[in-house]
Protein backbone atom coordinates (compact mmCIF):
# COMPACT_ATOMS: atom_id res chain seq x y z
CA UNK A 1 0.00 0.00 0.00
CA UNK A 2 1.46 3.34 -0.97
CA UNK A 3 1.74 6.04 1.67
CA UNK A 4 -0.63 8.31 -0.20
CA UNK A 5 -3.32 5.64 -0.18
CA UNK A 6 -2.86 4.53 3.37
CA UNK A 7 -6.13 4.87 5.28
CA UNK A 8 -5.13 3.25 8.55
CA UNK A 9 -2.53 4.90 10.72
CA UNK A 10 0.27 3.18 12.56
CA UNK A 11 -0.67 0.92 15.37
CA UNK A 12 -4.41 1.28 15.52
CA UNK A 13 -4.99 -2.12 13.96
CA UNK A 14 -4.15 -4.97 16.27
CA UNK A 15 -5.74 -7.93 18.10
CA UNK A 16 -7.27 -11.33 18.17
CA UNK A 17 -7.31 -13.57 20.48
CA UNK A 18 -7.31 -12.31 24.01
CA UNK A 19 -9.79 -12.91 26.74
CA UNK A 20 -10.70 -9.58 28.20
CA UNK A 21 -12.24 -8.97 31.57
CA UNK A 22 -15.31 -10.44 29.93
CA UNK A 23 -17.54 -13.33 30.65
CA UNK A 24 -16.75 -16.48 28.65
CA UNK A 25 -13.56 -16.97 26.84
CA UNK A 26 -11.55 -17.67 23.80
CA UNK A 27 -12.71 -17.48 20.23
CA UNK A 28 -11.39 -20.40 18.21
CA UNK A 29 -10.93 -21.36 14.60
CA UNK A 30 -10.80 -19.64 11.25
CA UNK A 31 -14.41 -19.18 10.30
CA UNK A 32 -16.37 -17.07 7.88
CA UNK A 33 -17.40 -13.82 9.50
CA UNK A 34 -20.92 -12.51 9.51
CA UNK A 35 -22.96 -12.47 6.34
CA UNK A 36 -23.48 -15.77 4.57
CA UNK A 37 -23.66 -13.87 1.29
CA UNK A 38 -19.94 -14.42 0.80
CA UNK A 39 -16.91 -16.13 2.24
CA UNK A 40 -15.07 -13.24 3.89
CA UNK A 41 -11.34 -13.00 4.05
CA UNK A 42 -10.08 -15.25 6.77
CA UNK A 43 -10.48 -14.19 10.37
CA UNK A 44 -7.24 -15.32 11.96
CA UNK A 45 -7.00 -15.69 15.71
CA UNK A 46 -3.92 -15.27 17.86
CA UNK A 47 -3.14 -17.38 20.89
CA UNK A 48 -3.05 -15.42 24.14
CA UNK A 49 0.40 -14.37 25.27
CA UNK A 50 2.13 -14.66 21.90
CA UNK A 51 4.69 -11.86 21.69
CA UNK A 52 7.63 -13.63 20.03
CA UNK A 53 9.99 -11.56 17.92
CA UNK A 54 10.06 -11.54 14.15
CA UNK A 55 12.25 -14.16 12.57
CA UNK A 56 12.64 -16.08 15.81
CA UNK A 57 12.27 -19.73 16.62
CA UNK A 58 11.05 -22.17 14.00
CA UNK A 59 7.47 -22.99 15.03
CA UNK A 60 5.96 -26.48 15.30
CA UNK A 61 7.24 -28.23 12.20
CA UNK A 62 4.43 -30.59 11.30
CA UNK A 63 5.34 -31.04 7.66
CA UNK A 64 7.89 -29.75 5.16
CA UNK A 65 8.02 -30.78 1.51
CA UNK A 66 10.13 -28.11 -0.10
CA UNK A 67 10.86 -29.78 -3.42
CA UNK A 68 12.51 -26.74 -4.98
CA UNK A 69 12.61 -26.82 -8.78
CA UNK A 70 14.54 -24.86 -11.42
CA UNK A 71 12.96 -21.70 -12.80
CA UNK A 72 12.58 -22.76 -16.46
CA UNK A 73 10.47 -19.69 -17.12
CA UNK A 74 8.11 -20.33 -14.24
CA UNK A 75 7.03 -17.96 -11.48
CA UNK A 76 7.08 -18.99 -7.86
CA UNK A 77 4.02 -17.92 -5.88
CA UNK A 78 3.78 -18.29 -2.12
CA UNK A 79 0.33 -18.55 -0.56
CA UNK A 80 -0.14 -17.96 3.18
CA UNK A 81 -3.26 -19.31 4.89
CA UNK A 82 -4.63 -21.34 7.76
CA UNK A 83 -4.66 -24.75 6.06
CA UNK A 84 -4.42 -26.18 2.56
CA UNK A 85 -5.22 -29.42 0.76
CA UNK A 86 -2.22 -29.64 -1.59
CA UNK A 87 -3.58 -32.83 -3.14
CA UNK A 88 -6.88 -31.28 -4.21
CA UNK A 89 -7.47 -31.74 -7.93
CA UNK A 90 -7.61 -27.97 -8.45
CA UNK A 91 -3.95 -27.50 -7.43
CA UNK A 92 -2.44 -31.00 -7.60
CA UNK A 93 0.62 -30.95 -9.81
CA UNK A 94 1.14 -27.21 -9.33
CA UNK A 95 2.47 -27.38 -5.75
CA UNK A 96 6.25 -27.45 -5.42
CA UNK A 97 6.31 -26.97 -1.66
CA UNK A 98 3.97 -27.19 1.33
CA UNK A 99 4.99 -26.21 4.85
CA UNK A 100 2.69 -26.78 7.81
CA UNK A 101 3.50 -24.59 10.79
CA UNK A 102 0.19 -24.89 12.60
CA UNK A 103 -2.77 -27.18 12.94
CA UNK A 104 -3.88 -30.30 14.73
CA UNK A 105 -1.59 -33.21 15.59
CA UNK A 106 -3.37 -35.71 13.35
CA UNK A 107 -2.46 -34.27 9.99
CA UNK A 108 -4.35 -32.44 7.31
CA UNK A 109 -8.03 -33.18 6.87
CA UNK A 110 -9.93 -32.28 3.73
CA UNK A 111 -12.71 -30.30 5.27
CA UNK A 112 -14.20 -26.85 4.98
CA UNK A 113 -11.21 -25.69 7.04
CA UNK A 114 -8.96 -26.16 4.00
CA UNK A 115 -11.36 -25.04 1.28
CA UNK A 116 -10.81 -21.28 1.72
CA UNK A 117 -7.06 -21.29 1.25
CA UNK A 118 -7.04 -24.06 -1.34
CA UNK A 119 -9.49 -21.96 -3.37
CA UNK A 120 -7.12 -18.98 -3.09
CA UNK A 121 -4.28 -21.10 -4.48
CA UNK A 122 -6.58 -22.46 -7.21
CA UNK A 123 -7.52 -18.96 -8.39
CA UNK A 124 -3.86 -17.96 -8.69
CA UNK A 125 -2.96 -21.13 -10.57
CA UNK A 126 -5.90 -20.80 -12.95
CA UNK A 127 -4.99 -17.22 -13.88
CA UNK A 128 -1.27 -17.79 -14.19
CA UNK A 129 -0.37 -20.99 -16.05
CA UNK A 130 3.33 -20.44 -15.35
CA UNK A 131 2.86 -20.24 -11.57
CA UNK A 132 4.34 -22.88 -9.28
CA UNK A 133 2.85 -22.84 -5.80
CA UNK A 134 4.43 -22.83 -2.35
CA UNK A 135 1.80 -23.20 0.37
CA UNK A 136 2.51 -22.01 3.92
CA UNK A 137 -0.07 -23.14 6.50
CA UNK A 138 0.06 -21.06 9.67
CA UNK A 139 -3.02 -22.49 11.42
CA UNK A 140 -6.11 -20.73 12.67
CA UNK A 141 -4.25 -19.18 15.61
CA UNK A 142 -0.86 -18.08 14.25
CA UNK A 143 1.69 -16.38 16.43
CA UNK A 144 3.82 -13.53 15.08
CA UNK A 145 6.79 -15.89 15.16
CA UNK A 146 4.94 -18.56 13.21
CA UNK A 147 3.87 -16.07 10.60
CA UNK A 148 7.46 -14.82 10.30
CA UNK A 149 8.72 -18.38 9.91
CA UNK A 150 6.20 -19.03 7.15
CA UNK A 151 7.20 -15.90 5.23
CA UNK A 152 10.90 -16.65 5.79
CA UNK A 153 10.36 -20.12 4.29
CA UNK A 154 8.68 -18.61 1.24
CA UNK A 155 11.51 -16.10 0.78
CA UNK A 156 14.08 -18.89 1.18
CA UNK A 157 12.34 -20.60 -1.73
CA UNK A 158 12.85 -17.42 -3.74
CA UNK A 159 9.18 -16.77 -4.40
CA UNK A 160 8.37 -13.90 -6.72
CA UNK A 161 4.85 -13.26 -5.40
CA UNK A 162 3.21 -13.78 -1.99
CA UNK A 163 -0.56 -13.73 -1.60
CA UNK A 164 -2.35 -13.73 1.75
CA UNK A 165 -6.14 -13.48 1.56
CA UNK A 166 -6.62 -13.02 5.29
CA UNK A 167 -6.85 -10.31 7.93
CA UNK A 168 -5.02 -10.49 11.25
CA UNK A 169 -5.75 -9.04 14.66
CA UNK A 170 -2.56 -9.19 16.83
CA UNK A 171 -3.30 -8.59 20.49
CA UNK A 172 -0.67 -6.00 21.43
CA UNK A 173 1.12 -3.00 19.98
CA UNK A 174 4.35 -4.99 19.94
CA UNK A 175 2.76 -7.91 18.10
CA UNK A 176 1.30 -5.52 15.53
CA UNK A 177 4.69 -3.99 14.81
CA UNK A 178 6.20 -7.46 14.49
CA UNK A 179 3.46 -8.56 12.15
CA UNK A 180 3.70 -5.49 9.93
CA UNK A 181 7.50 -5.83 9.77
CA UNK A 182 7.11 -9.35 8.40
CA UNK A 183 4.95 -8.21 5.49
CA UNK A 184 7.07 -5.12 4.94
CA UNK A 185 10.27 -7.15 4.91
CA UNK A 186 8.85 -9.54 2.32
CA UNK A 187 7.98 -6.63 0.06
CA UNK A 188 11.38 -5.06 0.68
CA UNK A 189 13.24 -8.22 -0.28
CA UNK A 190 11.84 -8.34 -3.79
CA UNK A 191 8.59 -10.30 -3.48
CA UNK A 192 5.36 -8.68 -4.61
CA UNK A 193 3.06 -9.05 -1.58
CA UNK A 194 -0.66 -9.09 -2.45
CA UNK A 195 -3.37 -9.21 0.21
CA UNK A 196 -7.11 -8.74 0.65
CA UNK A 197 -8.25 -5.35 1.91
CA UNK A 198 -10.76 -7.16 4.14
CA UNK A 199 -14.53 -7.31 4.50
CA UNK A 200 -14.93 -4.98 7.48
CA UNK A 201 -16.46 -1.77 6.12
CA UNK A 202 -19.78 -2.68 7.79
CA UNK A 203 -18.08 -3.94 10.95
CA UNK A 204 -15.99 -0.91 11.82
CA UNK A 205 -16.49 2.52 13.37
CA UNK A 206 -13.99 5.36 13.71
CA UNK A 207 -14.45 8.50 15.75
CA UNK A 208 -13.16 10.78 18.49
CA UNK A 209 -13.97 10.49 22.16
CA UNK A 210 -14.19 13.53 24.41
CA UNK A 211 -12.36 13.47 27.71
CA UNK A 212 -13.89 12.18 29.85
CA UNK A 213 -17.07 10.65 28.53
CA UNK A 214 -18.85 8.16 26.34
CA UNK A 215 -18.11 7.97 22.61
CA UNK A 216 -20.86 9.38 20.39
CA UNK A 217 -21.36 7.07 17.40
CA UNK A 218 -23.33 9.51 15.24
CA UNK A 219 -24.13 13.21 14.98
CA UNK A 220 -27.17 12.82 17.19
CA UNK A 221 -24.90 11.85 20.06
CA UNK A 222 -25.92 8.16 20.31
CA UNK A 223 -23.62 6.41 22.79
CA UNK A 224 -24.81 2.88 21.97
CA UNK A 225 -23.59 1.00 18.89
CA UNK A 226 -25.86 -2.01 18.19
CA UNK A 227 -24.29 -5.37 17.38
CA UNK A 228 -26.02 -6.51 14.21
CA UNK A 229 -29.65 -7.53 14.50
CA UNK A 230 -29.04 -10.00 17.31
CA UNK A 231 -26.39 -12.56 18.17
CA UNK A 232 -27.15 -15.89 16.52
CA UNK A 233 -24.03 -18.08 16.72
CA UNK A 234 -22.95 -16.82 20.14
CA UNK A 235 -19.42 -15.73 19.30
CA UNK A 236 -18.51 -12.06 19.55
CA UNK A 237 -15.09 -10.58 18.81
CA UNK A 238 -14.58 -6.87 19.48
CA UNK A 239 -11.45 -4.75 19.25
CA UNK A 240 -10.81 -1.12 20.13
CA UNK A 241 -7.58 0.46 18.84
CA UNK A 242 -6.09 3.93 19.17
CA UNK A 243 -2.78 5.76 18.70
CA UNK A 244 -2.77 8.47 21.34
CA UNK A 245 -1.73 8.28 24.98
CA UNK A 246 -5.38 8.43 25.99
CA UNK A 247 -7.09 5.57 27.81
CA UNK A 248 -10.37 3.95 26.77
CA UNK A 249 -12.64 1.17 28.00
CA UNK A 250 -14.89 -1.16 26.02
CA UNK A 251 -18.26 -2.44 27.26
CA UNK A 252 -20.96 -4.78 25.92
CA UNK A 253 -24.53 -4.57 27.20
CA UNK A 254 -27.63 -6.68 26.67
CA UNK A 255 -30.95 -4.90 26.24
CA UNK A 256 -33.48 -5.81 28.93
CA UNK A 257 -37.05 -4.77 28.01
CA UNK A 258 -38.44 -4.62 31.54
CA UNK A 259 -35.40 -3.52 33.51
CA UNK A 260 -31.95 -1.95 33.43
CA UNK A 261 -29.70 -3.18 30.61
CA UNK A 262 -27.19 -5.85 31.64
CA UNK A 263 -23.40 -5.46 31.38
CA UNK A 264 -22.22 -8.78 29.90
CA UNK A 265 -18.59 -8.14 28.91
CA UNK A 266 -15.93 -5.49 29.23
CA UNK A 267 -12.26 -4.73 28.65
CA UNK A 268 -10.71 -2.07 30.90
CA UNK A 269 -6.94 -2.39 30.65
CA UNK A 270 -4.76 0.22 32.29
CA UNK A 271 -1.91 -0.03 29.77
CA UNK A 272 -1.50 -0.36 26.04
CA UNK A 273 -3.62 0.86 23.14
CA UNK A 274 -5.92 -2.10 22.71
CA UNK A 275 -9.14 -3.20 24.38
CA UNK A 276 -10.40 -6.67 23.47
CA UNK A 277 -13.54 -8.67 24.10
CA UNK A 278 -13.88 -12.32 23.03
CA UNK A 279 -16.98 -13.95 24.42
CA UNK A 280 -20.04 -16.05 23.71
CA UNK A 281 -23.47 -14.52 24.08
CA UNK A 282 -26.91 -16.03 24.04
CA UNK A 283 -29.62 -14.79 21.69
CA UNK A 284 -30.81 -11.26 22.25
CA UNK A 285 -30.06 -7.64 21.41
CA UNK A 286 -26.69 -6.21 22.38
CA UNK A 287 -24.81 -2.96 21.98
CA UNK A 288 -21.30 -1.60 22.52
CA UNK A 289 -20.21 1.47 24.47
CA UNK A 290 -16.78 3.14 24.58
CA UNK A 291 -15.65 5.35 27.47
CA UNK A 292 -12.71 7.76 27.34
CA UNK A 293 -10.74 8.51 30.50
CA UNK A 294 -7.88 10.75 29.47
CA UNK A 295 -6.95 12.79 26.45
CA UNK A 296 -8.81 13.06 23.17
CA UNK A 297 -7.99 11.01 20.13
CA UNK A 298 -9.25 8.87 17.29
CA UNK A 299 -10.39 5.34 18.11
CA UNK A 300 -11.28 2.41 15.86
CA UNK A 301 -13.89 -0.14 16.87
CA UNK A 302 -14.12 -3.49 15.06
CA UNK A 303 -16.81 -6.13 15.45
CA UNK A 304 -15.17 -8.97 13.56
CA UNK A 305 -18.10 -11.40 13.55
CA UNK A 306 -21.15 -9.14 13.46
CA UNK A 307 -22.13 -5.91 11.77
CA UNK A 308 -22.33 -2.66 13.70
CA UNK A 309 -25.28 -0.30 13.70
CA UNK A 310 -23.05 2.76 13.29
CA UNK A 311 -20.17 2.33 10.85
CA UNK A 312 -17.30 4.21 9.23
CA UNK A 313 -15.61 2.90 6.07
CA UNK A 314 -12.43 4.92 6.56
CA UNK A 315 -9.83 2.95 8.47
CA UNK A 316 -11.57 -0.40 8.09
CA UNK A 317 -8.60 -2.27 6.61
CA UNK A 318 -6.51 -4.62 8.74
CA UNK A 319 -2.96 -5.99 8.55
CA UNK A 320 -1.27 -6.84 6.25
CA UNK A 321 -3.33 -4.48 4.06
CA UNK A 322 -2.13 -1.53 6.17
CA UNK A 323 1.56 -2.07 5.35
CA UNK A 324 3.38 0.25 2.93
CA UNK A 325 4.64 -1.71 -0.07
CA UNK A 326 1.91 -4.35 0.19
CA UNK A 327 -0.71 -4.37 -2.58
CA UNK A 328 -4.15 -4.43 -0.94
CA UNK A 329 -7.14 -5.52 -3.01
CA UNK A 330 -10.74 -4.44 -2.61
CA UNK A 331 -13.85 -6.08 -4.06
CA UNK A 332 -16.04 -4.73 -6.86
CA UNK A 333 -19.03 -6.09 -8.77
CA UNK A 334 -19.15 -6.93 -12.48
CA UNK A 335 -20.53 -3.44 -13.01
CA UNK A 336 -17.47 -1.94 -11.32
CA UNK A 337 -19.20 -0.81 -8.11
CA UNK A 338 -17.37 -1.28 -4.84
CA UNK A 339 -19.03 -3.81 -2.57
CA UNK A 340 -20.43 -2.27 0.62
CA UNK A 341 -18.55 -4.76 2.78
CA UNK A 342 -15.16 -4.13 1.15
CA UNK A 343 -12.77 -2.35 3.51
CA UNK A 344 -11.61 1.12 2.59
CA UNK A 345 -7.96 1.82 1.84
CA UNK A 346 -7.38 -0.61 -1.03
CA UNK A 347 -4.69 0.05 -3.63
CA UNK A 348 -6.56 -1.72 -6.44
CA UNK A 349 -9.72 -3.77 -6.79
CA UNK A 350 -10.96 -6.86 -8.61
CA UNK A 351 -14.16 -8.77 -9.18
CA UNK A 352 -15.42 -10.34 -5.97
CA UNK A 353 -16.96 -13.59 -7.24
CA UNK A 354 -15.09 -16.60 -8.64
CA UNK A 355 -16.32 -20.16 -9.19
CA UNK A 356 -13.82 -22.65 -7.77
CA UNK A 357 -13.56 -26.40 -7.46
CA UNK A 358 -12.14 -26.22 -3.95
CA UNK A 359 -14.82 -24.01 -2.38
CA UNK A 360 -17.56 -23.60 -4.96
CA UNK A 361 -18.75 -20.03 -5.40
CA UNK A 362 -16.04 -17.99 -3.73
CA UNK A 363 -16.73 -14.36 -2.89
CA UNK A 364 -15.37 -11.35 -1.04
CA UNK A 365 -11.95 -9.73 -0.95
CA UNK A 366 -10.58 -13.25 -0.41
CA UNK A 367 -11.52 -13.93 -4.04
CA UNK A 368 -10.38 -10.55 -5.32
CA UNK A 369 -6.85 -10.83 -3.87
CA UNK A 370 -5.80 -14.03 -5.70
CA UNK A 371 -7.33 -12.68 -8.92
CA UNK A 372 -4.85 -9.80 -8.70
CA UNK A 373 -2.05 -12.11 -7.53
CA UNK A 374 -2.60 -14.21 -10.65
CA UNK A 375 -2.25 -11.09 -12.78
CA UNK A 376 0.91 -10.11 -10.91
CA UNK A 377 2.34 -13.59 -11.43
CA UNK A 378 1.74 -13.31 -15.17
CA UNK A 379 3.30 -9.84 -15.20
CA UNK A 380 6.43 -11.25 -13.54
CA UNK A 381 6.52 -14.16 -16.00
CA UNK A 382 6.36 -11.79 -18.98
CA UNK A 383 8.84 -9.26 -17.63
CA UNK A 384 11.91 -11.06 -18.95
CA UNK A 385 15.30 -11.60 -17.37
CA UNK A 386 15.61 -8.05 -16.07
CA UNK A 387 12.39 -8.43 -14.10
CA UNK A 388 10.15 -5.69 -12.81
CA UNK A 389 10.51 -4.14 -9.34
CA UNK A 390 7.70 -4.83 -6.84
CA UNK A 391 7.05 -1.10 -6.46
CA UNK A 392 6.76 -0.79 -10.23
CA UNK A 393 4.29 -3.69 -10.30
CA UNK A 394 1.91 -1.80 -8.03
CA UNK A 395 2.30 1.34 -10.10
CA UNK A 396 1.52 -0.56 -13.30
CA UNK A 397 -1.56 -2.15 -11.75
CA UNK A 398 -2.92 1.26 -10.87
CA UNK A 399 -1.84 3.00 -14.08
CA UNK A 400 -3.61 0.43 -16.23
CA UNK A 401 -6.63 -0.02 -13.94
CA UNK A 402 -10.15 0.64 -15.16
CA UNK A 403 -12.70 2.85 -13.45
CA UNK A 404 -13.07 4.86 -10.28
CA UNK A 405 -12.05 2.03 -7.94
CA UNK A 406 -8.89 1.03 -9.81
CA UNK A 407 -10.21 -2.30 -11.04
CA UNK A 408 -7.24 -4.28 -12.35
CA UNK A 409 -7.13 -4.85 -16.11
CA UNK A 410 -5.03 -8.03 -16.49
CA UNK A 411 -4.31 -7.66 -20.22
CA UNK A 412 -3.24 -4.05 -19.95
CA UNK A 413 -1.13 -4.68 -16.85
CA UNK A 414 0.73 -7.59 -18.46
CA UNK A 415 1.28 -5.64 -21.68
CA UNK A 416 2.69 -2.69 -19.73
CA UNK A 417 5.04 -4.97 -17.76
CA UNK A 418 6.39 -6.40 -21.00
CA UNK A 419 6.82 -2.93 -22.48
CA UNK A 420 8.70 -1.58 -19.48
CA UNK A 421 11.22 -4.40 -19.57
CA UNK A 422 11.62 -4.08 -23.31
CA UNK A 423 12.75 -0.51 -22.87
CA UNK A 424 9.43 1.08 -23.75
CA UNK A 425 7.86 3.98 -21.86
CA UNK A 426 7.42 3.49 -18.14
Amino acid sequence: MTAGRRQVQGVILVALLVCSTATAGVVDGTTAVGDDRFLPDELHTFAAGDTASVGGADGPRVGDTTGATPRDGTVRVGVVGSAFDPDHASVAGRVDGHRRLGGGPFGLQRTSETSHDTAVAEIVAERSPSARLYLASVGASPTPDRYATAVDWLLANDVDVIVDAGSYFPRTDDALRQFERVAGRAAGEGAVFVTSAGNYAERHWRGRVSDPGWAAFDRSGATRNPLGEGITDGRVTLRLYWESDANYDLYVYRRVPDGPDELVASSTRDAGRVEAVDTRLSGGEYYVRVYGHGGTGTVDLFAARTQLGHTTATGSALPPATVDGVVSVGAVTDAGRVEPYSSDGEDVSAIDTVDTDAAGRFEGTSAAAPVVAGTVSTMVAHAGSDGVAPTRVEEILRETADGRYDRVDPDQAVARAENVTAGGPS
